[in-house]
C-alpha cells in the first residue's frame, strides 16, 4: 500500500470528507470538516470532486512522507508548509515525488488547515464517508487519530513526477484571517427550540454579554466563558441537536455544538449559530473573545445565501484556473 506515512503529529490530525449524512435519526452524528470550505478548495485546486477525503490538521502541524508520487494542495489556516525543508505557498497545486517529505507548521492564525492529495485519501468508507469520528471510533483510519506511523492510501498515485510546483493559482481570500482580526468575533444566531421558555433578562444577556473561548474547545463543542446566563428551565426532555445549536447546561456557561456534537441532548437550546460564523467560530483560539446577536430569519437567510454565493463563485474561479492550465 501506498501513500502518505505520518511521522510525527502535533496536536490533533483526522480523515475527514464533507460529512456523514443521513444517519441522525439512527444517533450517528455527522462529523466532517469543520471548515468545509477550505476543504472544497483543496480539493478543487487538484481537480478533485469537493467530497474526497483530505486530512484535517488542527494548530501543531504535522509531518508526512510521501511514499508514491503524488499531487497535494493545502488550504485553511494560515501555517508554514516546507516540501523537503523547501518553503511552499499554500493555495496551490504541488507535486512531489516518492520519497519526499512534507513539514506542515503550527497554524500563525486560525486553528483547522486541509492537506488534500489527487484522488484523495483513500480509507474504508463507514456509512458513505470516510470521515473520523473518534468519539464513536467510525471512519477514518480505525475511527482514529493519526498518529506517527500511520500509512495513509491515496486512490491515485503518479506514475512519474518531479518535485515543483504547477502554474500559480489565484488563492481565495482568506477568511480565516478576516474572521479573526478584530478583537471580538460576533457570532449571528437565529431563536432555538427554548428562546421563547426563558426569561426576557436570560435573552437580554446572551445577546449583550461578551464570551471567551475556553480552552476546552474541540470538534464536539466549543464552551464559552462568561457570567454563566440562568435561564430558569430545570426538567427538559432530551430533543434532537443541530449544528451550531447554543446549549446552556446547569453551570450557565453556553455550549455551541460542532460537527462531533450527541445527537440528542437535555440541555435547554437558546439558538443556532448561522453557518458562515460558524465556521469562524471552529477557526477561532482559545481566548478569542465573542458576542453572540439575535437576527430574525430572514436576515440569517439573505447572509447565507451571500456567503453560499461568495463561496461558491471563488470555487468556479478555482475550477476555471485548473482546466485552463496547461
Amino acid at each position: 500500500m501506498t501513500g502518505l506515512r505520518i511521522v510525527t503529529i502535533g496536536l490533533l490530525a483526522t480523515v475527514q470528507d464533507l460529512g456523514r449524512i443521513g444517519h441522525l435519526g439512527h444517533g450517528i452524528t455527522t462529523g466532517g470538516a469543520l471548515d468545509a470550505f477550505s476543504l472544497r478548495c483543496a480539493n478543487r485546486l487538484l481537480g478533485n470532486p469537493d467530497d474526497l477525503a483530505g486530512i484535517e490538521i488542527a494548530i501543531a502541524g504535522m509531518t508526512l512522507i510521501a511514499t508514491c508520487n503524488l499531487q497535494l494542495s493545502l488550504c485553511g489556516a494560515e501555517v508554514t508548509l516546507h516540501i523537503d525543508d523547501e518553503p511552499q505557498e499554500m493555495e496551490q497545486r504541488l507535486t512531489v515525488t516518492a520519497g519526499s517529505t512534507i513539514t506542515i507548521g503550527r497554524a500563525i492564525t486560525g486553528t483547522y488547515s486541509y492537506l488534500a492529495v489527487k484522488g484523495g485519501i483513500d480509507t474504508v468508507p463507514v456509512l458513505g464517508s470516510r470521515s473520523t469520528v473518534v468519539r464513536e471510533g467510525l471512519g477514518g483510519l480505525n475511527g482514529q487519530a493519526l498518529k506517527a506511523g500511520d500509512l495513509l492510501p491515496v486512490s491515485n498515485h503518479l506514475e512519474s513526477a518531479t518535485i515543483g510546483k504547477k502554474p500559480r493559482r489565484r488563492r481565495h481570500e482568506n477568511i480565516v484571517k478576516t474572521s479573526t482580526q478584530s478583537d471580538t468575533l460576533t457570532l449571528r444566531f437565529v431563536a432555538g427550540l427554548h428562546y421563547d421558555d426563558v426569561t426576557e433578562n436570560c435573552r437580554q444577556t446572551l445577546s449583550v454579554q461578551n464570551f471567551t473561548i475556553s480552552g476546552a474547545a474541540n470538534r464536539m463543542a466549543i464552551p464559552l466563558n462568561g457570567d454563566p446566563i440562568n435561564t430558569g428551565l430545570t426538567k427538559l426532555w432530551s430533543e434532537a441537536t443541530c449544528l451550531g445549536s447554543i446549549q446552556i447546561p446547569p453551570d450557565g456557561q453556553p455550549l455551541v455544538l460542532l460537527n462531533d456534537r450527541q445527537t440528542m441532548g437535555g440541555y435547554p437550546q437558546l439558538g443556532v449559530i448561522i453557518p458562515p460564523d460558524r465556521v469562524r467560530l471552529g477557526q477561532a483560539r482559545a481566548g478569542q473573545r465573542v458576542q453572540l446577536e439575535a437576527v430574525t430569519l430572514a436576515a440569517a437567510e439573505q447572509v447565507i445565501w451571500l456567503h453560499q454565493h461568495y463561496e461558491e463563485t471563488h470555487l468556479k474561479a478555482i475550477s476555471n484556473l485548473e482546466n485552463s492550465a496547461p
